[in-house]
């Protein structure tokens, strides 16, 4: 069962206010004292993740007392958490600030991420861009559509403007493909490799998931390929790229699952792009 429209609007009113109230006042005005490492140099926190994530939580818990609750920094704390995905009829999962290490650096490519999982399949996704107040969602079954939002309309009501539906057309040629990944993260022979298969594409970028989401729904990249699973990274995200018209599958060829903690993630914009990157990563 989808959500209603006045669902939908309360949600999104809820990651609009944690993104104006309390990720954009920090943004830039962190201390050192303010970022904690987690597991490693490039994995940080700050205190405007965690306040975020604790307002996200409350305001649902408030809104939707029956609702189940994962963020991000609540699994940091106990991994079990994430086993809520399965057991509950209605999850929310919560990115609190996707792209920590880019906010906790003064880098404008980040977002807060929200997906609501039912009975184990996702049923509606939000990729918020507080930086410029607008957001990319979808309902399964019913569409990707990009609210923009004016400069005078910033963190202020529903904007004027209709949301804007998204339909990604596919680029065939594989020489000519732009594409999201991050090929640092590998390790040994494996990023050697990978670091040569992607010299052949136009230009890479690395983006967290949250703007990387954004710009393949969008179709300004073509592709994007994920090293790690985690389902506050890819519940909205893969929902929102498919809803689009694009095709997200594992690299080993597996239907994407919210509760999947393993293996790579391949976005591309048709079937046939699909099948012709995960033979070009494979090899």
């Amino acid at each position: 069962m989808n959500l209603d429209k006045a669902t939908q609007a309360r949600l999104i009113s809820i990651v609009r206010r944690a993104g104006q109230e309390i990720v954009m006042p920090n943004f830039r005005q962190l201390s050192a004292a303010d970022v904690e490492t987690k597991s490693s140099l490039t994995d940080l926190v700050t205190i405007a993740d965690k306040a975020s994530e604790a307002f996200i939580t409350n305001e649902i818990q408030h809104a939707f007392a029956d609702w189940e609750i994962v963020g991000e920094e609540a699994v940091a704390e106990d991994p079990s958490t994430t086993d809520k995905i399965t057991t509950a009829d209605t999850c929310v999962i919560i990115d609190p600030i996707d792209g920590t290490w880019n906010y906790a650096h003064g880098l404008s490519d980040f977002g807060i991420i929200l997906a609501v999982v039912v009975k184990g399949v996702t049923r509606f996704g939000l990729l918020y861009d507080p930086v410029n107040d607008d957001w990319i969602y979808a309902n399964l079954g019913e569409g990707a559509f990009f609210q923009r939002t004016a400069m005078s309309e910033k963190g202020k009501t529903q904007p004027a403007q209709a949301p804007l539906p998204l339909h990604i057309k596919a680029e065939p040629d594989l020489d000519k493909l732009t594409g999201i990944m991050s090929v640092n993260a590998y390790k040994g022979q494996k990023k050697h490799d990978f670091a040569q298969k992607a010299a052949r594409f136009v230009r890479i970028n690395n983006l967290p998931s949250c703007p990387a989401y954004r710009q393949i729904a969008q179709g300004h990249f073509h592709f994007s390929l994920t090293y790690k699973m985690l389902p506050w990274d890819h519940a909205a995200g893969v929902l929102i790229h498919t809803e689009a018209g694009g095709v997200c599958r594992t690299l080993d060829g597996q239907e994407y699952r919210p509760t999947m903690l393993d293996g790579e993630m391949l976005a591309a914009q048709s079937e046939q792009q699909w099948q012709a990157l995960a033979e070009w990563f494979r090899k």
